[in-house]
C-alpha cells in the first residue's frame, strides 16, 4: 500500500514486467488512499514523492515525480507543502497531468495549515505547471477522472451537510462547475458516454451520464468489503474492474462485464489493479 516506504508499483505488459520503486531519498505520499497514476499505453507513471526538508528536518516537501516506463528513470516537478500531493491522472493523450496538492508557501514556510489545495495541471512537454481556477473544493484522496476529449475533469468534491461528497465536472478552460451526483471517487468512461462512481461507503458502483441523467447502480460490492479505488473502465468501455477490501484487509479484485452483467473474480488475495496497461489514444 501507498506510504510505507517498501511499496513497489509492477507495470505488467505483453513484453514483460517492471518494477516502479521511488527514487533514492523519497517516498511515497502517506495516504493510504492515494494510488498512481498510468498513463495511457503504460509510457509513464505519476506519483505523489515526498522527502524531508533539507532546510528543517521536521518539514516535509513533496514534488511530482513522474517515471518512464521506456528509460526507467524518474523527473520531478514542482515544490509542495508536505506531503500534500494526493490524486492524479494523465489527460487522455498522455501529455499533461492533473492532480490536487498544496503549494508551498512563498515566504519560505514549510507548514502547510493555512494553505489551500490546489487542483493543477503539469504540461509534460514544457514541465509547467498551471492551477485550475474553481470555487470548489476537490478532495485530495478522491479519484479525479479526465474526459476523452480532453476537456473537462469530473472529481470529487468535500461539502458538509447530507450531501457530503459530490461528482463535480469541472470545464478545464473556464473554471465553471456542475455537479452531477452523489458519491466518490468518478471514472469517465473511454468512449465518454458514462461517469462511474462510488455511491454510499463505497458499496455500490453507479453510471450517471456527464450531464447527471441517467443514473443506475450496476455493481453492488459483496459481503463487508468496500471499494479502494473506485472502478476502472476497460480500454473498450464494455467492462469496470473493481479492488475490493474486507475488514480483515484481504483484497479482491473483481471484473463486471456490462454487456452481459456476468462477474468474472480474480483469485483471491490478488494485488491491487491501478489501471489496464492496454490503452489507446
Amino acid at each position: 500500500m501507498p506510504g510505507l516506504p517498501y511499496v513497489v508499483l509492477l507495470v505488467a505488459s505483453n513484453t514483460g514486467v517492471i518494477e516502479v520503486s521511488p527514487p533514492v531519498g523519497y517516498r511515497v505520499t502517506a495516504y493510504t488512499t492515494v494510488f498512481p497514476a498510468l498513463s495511457p499505453l503504460a509510457y509513464r507513471v505519476a506519483w505523489g514523492l515526498s522527502q524531508h526538508d533539507k532546510s528543517h528536518k521536521e518539514r516535509i516537501r513533496s514534488v511530482l515525480g513522474v517515471f518512464s516506463v521506456t528509460d526507467k528513470t524518474w523527473k520531478t516537478y514542482g515544490d509542495f507543502c508536505g506531503e500534500s500531493i494526493g490524486s492524479a491522472v494523465f489527460s487522455p493523450d498522455g501529455t499533461k497531468v492533473a492532480f490536487v496538492s498544496q503549494p508551498a508557501s512563498p515566504t519560505g514556510n514549510g507548514y502547510c495549515f493555512e494553505n489551500a489545495r490546489v487542483l493543477q495541471i503539469l504540461n509534460l512537454a514544457t514541465g509547467g505547471i498551471k492551477p485550475i481556477r474553481y470555487s470548489g473544493r476537490v478532495g485530495a484522496n478522491a479519484r479525479l477522472t479526465w474526459s476523452p476529449n480532453g476537456k473537462y475533469l469530473a472529481g470529487q468534491f468535500c461539502c458538509s451537510g447530507p450531501s457530503a461528497y459530490q461528482i463535480v465536472v469541472i470545464d478545464i478552460a473556464s473554471g465553471r462547475e456542475r455537479v452531477i451526483a452523489q458519491g466518490t471517487n468518478p471514472s469517465w468512461s473511454p468512449n465518454g458516454d458514462w461517469i462511474a462512481f462510488e455511491g454510499q461507503q463505497g458499496k455500490d458502483c453507479i453510471l450517471v451520464r456527464p450531464d447527471g441523467t441517467g443514473s443506475r447502480v450496476v455493481q453492488k460490492v459483496q459481503g463487508n468489503a468496500v471499494s479502494l479505488t473506485g472502478a476502472l473502465w476497460s480500454p473498450d468501455a464494455k467492462k469496470l474492474l473493481f479492488n475490493e477490501e474486507a475488514i480483515d484487509s484481504r483484497g479482491n479484485v473483481s471484473i463486471l462485464d456490462l454487456v452481459d452483467r456476468k462477474v468474472a473474480r480474480l483469485p483471491k488475495h490478488t494485488d491491487f489493479v491501478l489501471g489496464w496497461a492496454s490503452q489507446s489514444r
